[in-house]
C-alpha cells in the first residue's frame, strides 16, 4: 500500500512515497523548515503541493508526523514551532482521500516497532533527540498516550537552576539541538548549524566535546529517571543527532547506565534507532495504514 508520509520536524520536513507493507521509500522530496514567524500557510501550501506532485495521478493517503503535541482526537493541540491547526492541515490536503495526523515522535516509534529495532518488544521506551526532545512509552506497537495525549514531553520538563534568581531550563534547552547551537555560540563557538557544532566536537575541539557531551549526558539522565519508573525492556534513540554524533550518544550511554538502580542484568539496552532518518517519515505513512490505525489511537 502506498501512501504519501510527511515528517515535519524542526528543522527539516521530508515528504516521501512510502510502501507500508514493506516500510521501503520510494521518493521523498526535502525542505529546510523554515522559522516559526515563517512556517506559516505559506509554508503548508508548499509542502501540500509538493505531496500531490509526488502522488502524481495516484489518490494517496496522507499521515502527517509533526514535532507538536497531538491530543487523543487527533488534533494538533500546540504550536511550539509549527503554528499549524487541523483544520489548516484538512484543507491544505483536501486532495487525499485520508489524512490522518500524529505527532513526529509517536510516528517514529511505531515505524521502529513494526520496521527497526523496536520490533518483537514488548514494554519499552523511545526517545528522539533532534532540535527538540520527545518521548514515548511503547507496549509493542502501541504508543501510550496519556489522558490529554501529551505523553510525549520529556523536552520540554524543566531543570531547576541552583540560582533561584535564574529562570529554569528544560531539557531540552541543552540536549536538543537548537538548545546546543544557542549553548555554544553564547560559549563563542562561531557555527552555523548543529551539523557543524557536531563536526568540531568529533574533531576533537574541546569546547564543542563539552557542550555535545553533555547535552547527551543530560539526555542520559533523563532517560535514566523514566527507566526507573518505568522499567522499560529496551530504551530506544532515535533522531538525527544520536546517529551523527558518537560523542552525544556516549555521553548518553554513560550517564543512562549510572543513573538506573537496578542491577547490571536488570538495566535496560539502550539501542540506536534502525531506521535512522526515515523512521519519522516511514512512521508518518503508517498513520494511515490499514495494519496500523487502530494500534495509533489505541493507547
Amino acid at each position: 500500500m502506498n501512501v504519501i508520509g510527511i515528517d515535519v520536524g524542526g528543522s527539516k520536513t521530508v515528504i516521501g512515497l512510502v510502501d507500508t507493507v514493506g516500510g521501503r521509500v520510494d521518493r521523498t522530496v526535502r525542505l529546510e523548515t523554515p522559522a516559526r514567524e515563517r512556517a506559516g500557510a505559506d509554508f503548508l501550501r508548499r509542502v501540500a503541493e509538493e505531496a500531490r506532485a509526488l502522488a502524481a495521478e495516484e489518490a494517496l493517503p496522507v499521515g502527517v508526523g509533526i514535532c507538536e503535541a497531538v491530543d487523543t482526537a487527533g488534533e494538533i493541540v500546540s504550536a511550539h514551532r509549527v503554528p499549524w491547526t487541523t483544520a489548516e492541515l484538512r484543507a491544505a490536503f483536501s486532495f487525499a482521500p485520508a489524512l490522518t495526523i500524529d505527532s513526529d515522535v509517536r510516528a517514529a516509534a511505531v515505524a521502529e516497532a513494526c520496521f527497526g529495532v523496536g520490533r518483537g518488544l514488548g514494554d519499552w521506551l523511545y526517545a528522539n533527540a533532534g532540535t527538540g526532545i520527545a518521548s514515548v512509552v511503547m507496549r509493542a506497537a502501541v504508543p501510550y498516550l496519556g489522558y490529554r495525549g501529551r505523553a510525549m514531553g520529556l523536552g520540554m520538563s524543566h531543570l531547576v537552576e541552583e540560582d533561584p534568581r535564574r529562570e529554569p531550563v528544560s531539557i531540552e534547552d541543552i540536549a536538543g539541538g537548537a538548545g546546543m547551537l544557542m549553548r555554544a555560540r553564547a560559549a563563542g563557538l562561531a557555527v552555523p548549524s548543529v551539523a557543524a557544532l557536531i563536526a568540531q566536537a568529533e574533531a576533537g575541539d574541546a569546547r564543542a566535546r563539552v557542550i555535545v557531551a553533555g547535552a547527551g549526558a543530560l539526555l542520559g539522565r533523563a532517560l535514566g529517571f523514566l527507566a526507573n519508573v518505568l522499567d522499560p525492556e529496551v530504551v530506544v534513540l532515535g533522531g538525527g543527532i544520536p546517529s551523527a554524533s558518537p560523542t552525544y550518544l556516549a555521553g548518553c550511554r554513560r550517564a543512562l547506565d549510572a543513573s538506573l538502580w537496578r542491577p547490571a542484568p536488570l538495566c535496560p539496552e539502550l539501542r540506536v534507532a534502525g531506521l535512522g532518518p526515515e523512521s519519522g517519515l516511514v512512521g508518518a505513512a503508517l498513520l494511515v495504514a490499514p495494519q496500523e490505525k487502530a494500534g495509533l489511537r489505541g493507547g
